[in-house]
């Protein structure tokens, strides 16, 4: 529009335009020096003709802040970090806070700035609408940089740029898979509800017969005046007993005497002989197996595990914050029950117990599999399993909203990743998944859990063999009485 009104003059005229532009800029400090820039030159032939340099965006041109100081604000939980960002001294404390610390270095490198470094005690929540911690620091813009990654949510996207995910690392409930006998009773696994079925009919077919042939039997044996104590007779309490001892490998008093009732027999017990090995051969193998049934929250808010997270700011806060049903039961009965303490603990004791007992633990990865590489045994390493809480596990790195080195920072951000930078950072300080070399390897003992339902079942047994008792005694008394009347 400006170059028509200038064609439009028949005569040379010097003309002073004035530029109104929306957006104002604030000079940091007073009396820098003018950085010129050589944009390139201009003739009748060629036109504009840019210089090498202006081809390049604007952001890799200015990257060079000259030793610019650019505030950093990190987290630490103990006070010792301080002196330990640049070593690596007790990297199991503030392991977070040391590896993202270590990812920022390169890109104060790579735009020549100097650092300035600022704590704080917690990433940063929203409280009565304003943030706390490393978040609040950059909200009102005394860092430009969060020094430890952070998760992405929802309040913090009105005060936070996030730049880059830096590596594997998350937070998860890890668990090693419970024996089977947690999440199922083992004594009905063994064979199909349709196999069952076929066995409790085949039992019921075998009373029927052995009934036929012990009443053929009893009807021959007084037709030939033959008495035998020995020989089962026609009453199913007999043959039903019969019928259990073969089940259970046991012998009977009692037994056919005819050839068919002897072809019967062997048939009897060499069926039950085949199951009775299958079973026993399924038994073992199940005492062995683990359970693949929990996968999601609501398995693990409905198993016998139990659950602990580590004890870390974002765990206090997210835990208790929880809104979904899910969750939120998660929480309240297994975290914190009402009545008890919140089952909060340092990383270490956390891993100690996933070795040991039936637990689910809510701890960052790369740290927690650190430990359990120095404290598991191999065999121990196999069956672990995870299931992710938080809704965005990956932690990110970030600037300060509306940063005017916000698109300086995040080119280096990514020339670190691209050039393996963090990747080296993360293979120093975390570890990853370890692998199973020797599943199926490992001796353990049975536990009361694996053989309860037995255990049960004997229990019952015993109350109903007493209340029959006690019921025969009451039936002979009362026949006793009206005898004597």
């Amino acid at each position: 529009m400006i170059v028509d009104v200038i064609d439009s003059f028949d005569k040379p005229t010097d003309i002073v335009a004035e530029i109104c532009w929306n957006k104002s800029y604030k000079i940091k400090q007073k009396n820098n020096e003018w950085i010129l820039e050589y944009f390139g030159s201009w003739d009748q032939k060629h036109g504009l003709v840019k210089s090498i340099k202006m081809q390049m965006s604007i952001a890799i041109r200015r990257k060079d802040l000259r030793g610019e100081p650019i505030t950093i604000s990190t987290i630490i939980t103990d006070n010792r970090t301080k002196s330990e960002l640049y070593n690596m001294r007790n990297i199991h404390r503030d392991t977070l806070t040391k590896s993202s610390f270590r990812q920022y270095m390169p890109i104060y490198d790579f735009i020549n700035a100097t650092k300035v470094i600022m704590y704080a005690d917690t990433w940063g929540y929203l409280v009565n609408g304003t943030f706390n911690g490393m978040v609040g620091q950059m909200a009102r813009g005394e860092a430009e940089l969060g020094g430890t990654l952070i998760f992405i949510t929802r309040e913090r996207l009105s005060v936070l740029n996030y730049m880059n995910y830096p590596g594997s690392l998350s937070v998860k409930f890890v668990f090693r898979e419970p024996a089977l006998s947690y999440q199922h009773n083992l004594f009905l696994l063994p064979f199909k509800p349709i196999v069952w079925c076929c066995i409790i009919a085949l039992v019921f077919i075998l009373i029927f017969i052995l009934y036929i042939n012990a009443r053929w039997e009893c009807i021959k044996a007084q037709n030939e005046d033959m008495l035998d104590n020995s020989v089962l007779k026609p009453n199913i309490s007999d043959i039903a007993i019969l019928v259990m001892s073969a089940i259970s490998q046991q012998g009977s008093s009692t037994e056919l005497k005819g050839a068919l009732g002897r072809s019967v027999m062997f048939i009897l017990f060499l069926a039950f002989v085949f199951l009775y090995t299958s079973y026993s051969a399924s038994i073992v193998a199940l005492l062995q197996s683990s359970s693949s049934a929990i996968r999601t929250l609501s398995d693990l808010l409905d198993s016998r595990l139990e659950l602990g997270a580590e004890d870390t700011p974002y765990n206090r806060h997210y835990f208790p914050a929880a809104t979904e049903p899910v969750k939120k039961a998660i929480f309240q009965n297994k975290i914190a029950p009402r009545g008890s303490k919140p089952n909060f603990m340092k990383l270490e004791d956390g891993v100690r117990k996933l070795q040991k007992e039936p637990f689910a633990f809510n701890m960052n990865t790369g740290r927690g599999y650190r430990l359990v590489d120095q404290y598991f045994y191999d065999h121990e390493k196999c069956g672990l399993q995870e299931i992710s809480y938080f809704p965005n596990t990956k932690p990110w790195q970030t600037c300060r909203k509306d940063s005017p080195y916000r698109e300086i920072l995040k080119i280096g951000s990514l020339r670190s990743q691209e050039h393996g930078l963090n990747l080296r950072v993360n293979k120093q300080l975390y570890s990853s998944k370890p692998t199973c070399n020797v599943k199926g390897g490992n001796f353990g003992s049975v536990k009361m859990v694996d053989f309860y339902p037995a255990v049960l079942t004997l229990i019952y047994g015993m109350l109903l063999a007493i209340i029959i008792l006690i019921i025969e005694i009451l039936v002979n008394r009362n026949k006793a009485n009206k005898v004597c009347r």
